[in-house]
């Protein structure tokens, strides 16, 4: 009976302590590879031990962790990521004599904004709106990184990778800016009502170097009546004179002489601005 009991305890005490034969032979890491956009977000990677047999391994202990730079990112005990600064690292799960890497980039950026946040898409079917995205940084910098845009309804609206939208039927939905897990959103309202004629004032501007002017569009229908709250889409004949912004801002940059052109649906109007 002592030697059953004795044999019994041994058993146990072998499952609990790995002495079994199922011992580590590799370390999965989730997710694999990591990229982290924003300074400050924080984020786990979880890690399962397995034999050679590719099976968990019952009651491993957590691996160690640690980061090629720890001025890029942080890993406690847990695999907790703290992000430090813009870069990357290799952090790396061991026990045992096994070990496997993740590699980590670490991307600053703060926010994201769009322009226009809303507006109203005049015109048939088909018509197109520019939107754009401005991603800061933790120093309330721009920086250039990727944005990606998706349509919250394509029966009313689709937009482009680069931010155009168009309009698809009657109707408002949302388009969204993402950067990472940030994003914001325009809302964006299609009317497909016809455009008969447009104007612009002022039709003839004149501002200093530094300086703004503001345009404003005035759209009508086939029958004369003034469509209210229409977008219009700008664009300056010289950027480097004058560039006009998704508002209808013209800024006076340098010298010279540009057009500034709107477009509501398939109807233009024309304005002038001298810069001095």
């Amino acid at each position: 009976m002592r030697t059953r009991l004795a044999a019994t305890a041994l058993g146990a005490a072998c499952a609990m302590f790995l002495a079994c034969g199922q011992k580590p032979a590799s370390i999965q890491v989730s997710p694999n590879r990591v990229k982290i956009y924003g300074i400050d977000r924080p984020q786990r990677l979880v890690a399962r031990v397995l034999d050679r047999k590719g099976q968990p391994v019952e009651f491993a202990q957590a691996p160690t962790w640690a980061s090629s730079q720890n001025e890029v990112v942080e890993v406690d005990s847990s695999g907790r990521l703290k992000p430090k600064k813009e870069g990357k690292s290799v952090v790396t799960a061991t026990l045992e004599g096994v070990s496997t890497q993740v590699h980590v980039e670490i991307v600053d950026v703060k926010a994201v904004e769009v322009a226009p946040i809303s507006s109203k898409l005049v015109g048939a079917v088909g018509s197109t709106l520019p939107l754009s995205a401005t991603v800061t940084n933790s120093r309330d910098r721009p920086v250039v990184v990727p944005v990606s845009w998706s349509s919250s309804d394509e029966k009313v609206i689709s937009v482009s990778p680069d931010g155009v939208v168009t309009s698809v039927g009657a109707g408002k939905a949302t388009i969204v800016a993402r950067v990472g897990d940030l994003q914001t959103a325009s809302e964006i309202t299609v009317d497909p009502r016809p455009v008969a004629r447009l104007v612009l004032l002022p039709s003839t501007a004149l501002v200093r170097v530094g300086d703004s002017q503001h345009y404003q569009v005035t759209v009508y229908g086939p029958d004369g009546h003034l469509i209210e709250g229409a977008s219009a889409r700008y664009v300056s004949s010289d950027p480097s004179v004058a560039p006009v912004d998704a508002a209808g801002i013209a800024s006076g940059r340098k010298t010279g002489v540009a057009t500034i052109r709107a477009q509501v649906g398939n109807q233009t109007a024309e304005a002038t601005v001298i810069v001095n």
